[in-house]
């Protein structure tokens, strides 16, 4: 879990950072189901993806400490959980799932 005073920050240089990004939006045109959780956002996706989807998890994990990605393999799925206990992160969960996700600011 990142710490309450690391920066909501991505470690990528641009270039890098947009490739990344563009490897999410390819996920959301290829998902079954997104669509928003406490903390963040579900994304299913078919199990062909699994080496694909382990490779950008670990990429993305690495550079934004912030957010935490879990996988479990549900059947002939895929799922991923992008979540964050920090509010100040749920835009970028947003962009990585392409689904809107309020913020319960009671909740927080």
């Amino acid at each position: 879990m990142a710490s309450p005073q690391e920066p909501i920050a991505c470690s990528l240089t641009p270039t890098l950072a947009e490739d990344q990004l563009l490897e999410w939006s390819e996920l959301q045109g290829r998902a079954t189901r997104i669509h928003a959780v406490v903390n963040g956002a579900r994304m299913w996706l078919p199990v062909s993806l699994a080496p694909a989807i382990a490779d950008l998890v670990r990429r993305e994990a690495a550079c934004c400490s912030f957010l935490e990605i879990g996988t479990e393999t549900v059947g002939d799925s895929v799922v991923i959980d992008v979540t964050s206990t920090r509010p100040e992160a749920i835009p970028v969960i947003a962009l990585l799932a392409g689904v809107e996700i309020t913020v319960d600011t009671a909740a927080c």
